[in-house]
């Protein structure tokens, strides 16, 4: 045997190599046995078996479809339509307030807690309606007018592009609408035209086009200028593009952002993708679009196929899951399914609660408030509430003697009552009225003891004017001209004071007096005034009253009176009419109540009291187009309005209509007739 590590001849037996020591039983073998190893084939390892074709093939299929699916996937993402627009709470809301010089009313912007952000110094601010909701600010930018000129502001008040434009529209994809005469163009943030004033109308830009108008027929443009659809159309949605349709008409169009005649649907290429077969058509919201047919709506998908049937007389765009819809004069929400939600007449929606997602609601005795579209309370009702104008975000605008912001906690931001709370205020305005009435009855009993002793004239004490605490008879220090609380100096949380102004006095004579009434710490309402003029007068927020504060205009049932803020001058304007109760409507006596042709002003008011009565009212001439809404809605509330020949209308008149059958109206007449009774507000619109 041999040793397997130095290959020397070992004898049989032993255990070790004599040579090199090696250890021989832990691997040596005899020689043959090694011979035998080394010459035994060493066999190779079987070749893996052929991979069948069939699974080669399989791979490749595999491949390309996922290749195909990611195409479809990149060809979708670059030509699927623009998502709907969506108005965002921008943060910054305009008010009304005293200008820094104390002498106007002005517009300002504060935040959703009521902190001036931009003090009141801008004749108006811009409000455009925008798929079912007004836009005030966005972008950044808010439109604002000074001298009959409009510029913008950022969020902060910084004059960012001057006034120098007739009107504007809000930012949307940065850029804006901007009008110069009878021509609109469009800036970009910095001011610099984008495109120059040239088509006769236009709209905002949504998914990079907007419509506009040119040689009378409506087309869309890019944001370089070029049309991307030619002006071809007679009518078309004045929301333009929404989820990549536009709705489009044979005919003309009508209220609300409404068309009508014979209309469909077309794409970005100005092909209609739903044919023209409805009676009028709405924006595509939310998956789906209202739509007209044989006088009902109903709603439809983009596929152009009916999901609600129609069945309604009145339908609005879905906000949140949820549309406005009217039947039979009543009010009510439905889902996407076309299940009510708020059964029409479940609660007394009123008609201008389509504009927001949230919905104004009358609830009779306890007033006015707000509630989602699926019926929760947001706003308890309250009685300090007269109608509620639009809702944005957390900020809403009500009718509390003006147009006033209102958080939806419930707290004013702005005007008279600022700061008060809607849960106590509607008392607060009860005391005002009783505060007003109380003023009167102090003028009056002012007038009567100067009569009764014309040697003192007026007095300087209230309690001269009151009874004796005897019971005695009226002397000049208790003349028993008002009652005994009255005489006290506070009633229905206002406190009373008189007092004889310098220099009104001869030989102990009194020629004049001065009256004012405060509300108590805790109590809100306006500071009352008056002298021996007799006229109940108001202090401005922020002011005295004086001798030349505004006046108070509260009227006796009957009367007529419309307000507003006029731009100019910062006062009400007030107009009267006399009774019309002959059952004729040739608005008699009084045929012009209130001549507003020549007013600078945005908006104003009309109250109508409960009585027969009639009578034009001339709207502003710079008013291409307006709005005209109801904010009350009482069962027994109706309104009749017609309007006649104008530059913008021809003639034409309507029935009489309920509140709820009343909805925000807009056209171009200037001249109105209303009777019956409860508000009107009118505003002005940016032109078509």
């Amino acid at each position: 045997m041999f040793c397997p590590d130095c290959g020397s001849e070992v004898a049989e037996g032993r255990r070790f190599c004599g040579k090199c020591g090696g250890l021989l039983h832990a691997g040596a073998a005899s020689v043959d046995a090694t011979q035998a190893a080394l010459e035994t084939p060493v066999q190779a390892a079987a070749p893996a078996p052929a991979q069948p074709a069939s699974l080669r093939r399989k791979f490749t299929y595999a491949l390309v479809a996922l290749l195909v699916v990611l195409g479809g996937v990149a060809w979708w993402w670059f030509h699927r339509p623009a998502p709907a627009y969506k108005v965002q709470d921008p943060g910054i809301y305009p008010f009304q307030g005293v200008s820094a010089d104390g002498k106007t009313v002005k517009t300002g912007f504060i935040d959703a807690d009521g902190k001036v952000l931009v003090s009141p110094q801008w004749d108006a601010a811009d409000s455009t309606p925008v798929l079912g909701q007004l836009v005030f600010c966005n972008e950044g930018f808010c439109g604002v007018s000074k001298d009959g000129k409009w510029g913008f502001i950022d969020s902060v008040g910084n004059l960012a592009i001057p006034t120098q434009f007739d009107l504007v529209g809000p930012f949307s994809e940065g850029l804006a609408r901007v009008h110069l005469g009878n021509q609109v163009g469009y800036i970009d943030k910095t001011g610099r035209y984008v495109i120059n004033p040239q088509f006769s109308g236009g709209g905002e830009f949504h998914g990079g086009i907007a419509l506009v108008r040119e040689d009378g027929g409506f087309g869309f443009i890019n944001k370089t200028g070029t049309f991307v659809i030619k002006p071809q159309f007679p009518s078309v949605d004045t929301d333009g593009f929404s989820e990549g349709l536009a709705g489009a008409c044979s005919g003309t169009s009508t209220f609300m952002g409404v068309v009508a005649g014979r209309c469909g649907y077309i794409n970005g290429n100005g092909v209609f993708a739903i044919k023209p077969q409805f009676e009028a058509v709405q924006a595509f919201s939310e998956g789906l679009a209202p739509v007209r047919i044989n006088n009902k709506w109903g709603y439809i998908n983009r596929s152009g196929n009916i999901v609600v049937n129609p069945q309604f007389d009145s339908a609005s765009i879905f906000l949140k899951g949820f549309a406005v819809v009217g039947v039979s004069g009543h009010l009510g929400t439905i889902d996407k399914q076309g299940k009510y939600v708020l059964n029409p007449g479940q609660y007394n929606l009123l008609a201008q609660g389509r504009v927001g997602e949230l919905l104004p609601v009358s609830s009779g005795a306890e007033g006015i408030g707000l509630i989602t579209r699926d019926g929760t309370w947001v706003v308890k009702p309250s009685k300090a509430i007269g109608g509620i104008t639009a809702t944005l975000g957390k900020v809403f605008y009500a009718v509390i003697d003006t147009v006033v912001p209102v958080s939806t906690s419930g707290k004013v931001l702005a005007g008279w009552y600022r700061g008060a709370m809607l849960d106590s205020l509607a008392q607060d305005i009860d005391n005002e009225t009783s505060a007003i009435q109380s003023m009167r009855t102090l003028i009056a009993a002012e007038s009567s003891y100067s009569n009764a002793y014309p040697a003192r004239g007026f007095t300087d004490s209230l309690a001269k004017l009151g009874p004796s605490a005897s019971g005695s008879a009226p002397d000049e220090n208790h003349g028993g001209f008002i009652d005994a609380t009255l005489a006290s100096g506070t009633d229905n949380n206002y406190q009373f004071t008189v007092a004889i102004p310098a220099g009104t006095s001869t030989g102990g004579t009194n020629f004049n007096y001065q009256l004012t009434a405060k509300p108590l710490t805790g109590h809100f309402g306006r500071t009352l005034c008056s002298d021996s003029s007799g006229a109940v007068r108001y202090a401005i927020e922020g002011q005295e009253c004086t001798s030349s504060s505004p006046v108070e205009t509260t009227l006796a049932t009957g009367q007529f009176q419309t307000t507003g803020q006029s731009q100019t001058t910062g006062q009400p304007q007030q107009a009267y009419i006399d009774r019309d109760c002959d059952g004729t409507e040739d608005g008699q006596p009084g045929t012009i109540l209130k001549d507003l042709s020549q007013q600078n002003m945005d908006e104003f008011s009309i109250d109508l009291h409960p009585g027969c009565f009639s009578g034009y009212i001339l709207i502003p001439q710079s008013w291409e187009y307006y709005r005209m809404q109801a904010t009350d809605s009482l069962q027994d509330w109706w309104l009749a309005y017609k309007w006649y020949v104008s530059k913008n209308s021809s003639s034409g008149q309507r029935p009489p209509l309920h509140a709820n059958d009343l909805l925000n109206m807009t056209h171009g007449s200037h001249k109105i007739r209303v009777q019956g009774h409860g508000r009107l507000m009118f505003s002005r619109l940016p032109a078509k």
